[in-house]
C-alpha cells in the first residue's frame, strides 16, 4: 500500500481538480491529496521537501515515471503564493515526465497515440476524458542536464503518433517556441510523428489544456 493514500485531498482541493476537468476515478487513483500537518511530515522525510516549500495551502500531486515506479511529488499552492509560484517540487528532480499510474501499461503500446501536455494536471485532464497522455512540468519539462530525460527515453516512441499539446502563450512567445521546436525535434529523432496540437485563444492567454476541456464540459452540460 502506497503511504500517500491514507492522506485525505479536501473538499476544496477536489472541487478545484473538478474545474480542471479531472474525474474522480483518476484524482482517487494517483491520488491527489492535500497538504496537512501528517503528510508535511511525509513530504519531508521521504522527499526532501523544506519547510518553506512546505509552507501555505496546497495540493500534492504523486508523480510516476513510464515504467510506474513513483518519483518526486509536486505541489500545486492553492492560492498561488504573493510572489506568483504556483508550483513547487524536491530540489534535483528535474526532468520528470509523469505518466498516470493508470495508464502504465497503455503508455507501452506505441499503437496508441500520445499527447504531452506541460503539466501533469493538464495530461490528467486528457486522461479524464480517455485521451492518452503524458505530463511534465513547464515547457522544458522533459529536459534535464542538456538532453533528454531518462523518463522520456523509457517511452516507446519509435512508429508512434505523438502529440504536444502546449499552454496558449507558446504560440506569441519566441522562448517558449523554442522549447516547443526543441522537443519535436527530439521526439522525431526519438522516432515519432509528430503533430501539434494548438488552442485557441479564446480559452485564455495563458490556458491550459485542461482549462480548453473544463469549457467543453461546461458548454456540453449547460
Amino acid at each position: 500500500m502506497i503511504v500517500h493514500e491514507t492522506f485525505a485531498l479536501s473538499d476544496d482541493h477536489r472541487e478545484f481538480l473538478h474545474r480542471c476537468a479531472l474525474s474522480d476515478e483518476v484524482i482517487n487513483s494517483r491520488p491527489y491529496y492535500s497538504l496537512t500537518p501528517q503528510s508535511r511530515v511525509h513530504l519531508a522525510a521521504q522527499w526532501g521537501l523544506s519547510n518553506e516549500a512546505l509552507r501555505g495551502e496546497g495540493i500534492v500531486i504523486p508523480r510516476y515515471c513510464p515504467y510506474g515506479d513513483e518519483t518526486y511529488p509536486q505541489i500545486r499552492y492553492t492560492p498561488p503564493r504573493k510572489d506568483g509560484q504556483k508550483y513547487t517540487c524536491p530540489v534535483g528532480s528535474g526532468g520528470v515526465v509523469d505518466v498516470h499510474p493508470g495508464a502504465t501499461s497503455r503508455v507501452q503500446d506505441t499503437s496508441e497515440p500520445l499527447i504531452f501536455a506541460e503539466s501533469i494536471k493538464g495530461a490528467d485532464a486528457l486522461q479524464s476524458a480517455g485521451i492518452l497522455a503524458a505530463g511534465f512540468h513547464g515547457v522544458w519539462g522533459w529536459k534535464v542536464d542538456g538532453g533528454a530525460s531518462l523518463e522520456l527515453t523509457k517511452i516507446p516512441l519509435k512508429g508512434r503518433e505523438v502529440g504536444i499539446c502546449f499552454d496558449v502563450d507558446v504560440h506569441h512567445r519566441r522562448d517558449l517556441q523554442k522549447a516547443l521546436k526543441e522537443f519535436w525535434r527530439t521526439l522525431q529523432l526519438l522516432g515519432a510523428t509528430v503533430h501539434v496540437l494548438v488552442l485557441p485563444a479564446v480559452v485564455g492567454e495563458k490556458a491550459g489544456i485542461d482549462d480548453y476541456l473544463a469549457i467543453q464540459a461546461a458548454a456540453g452540460g449547460a
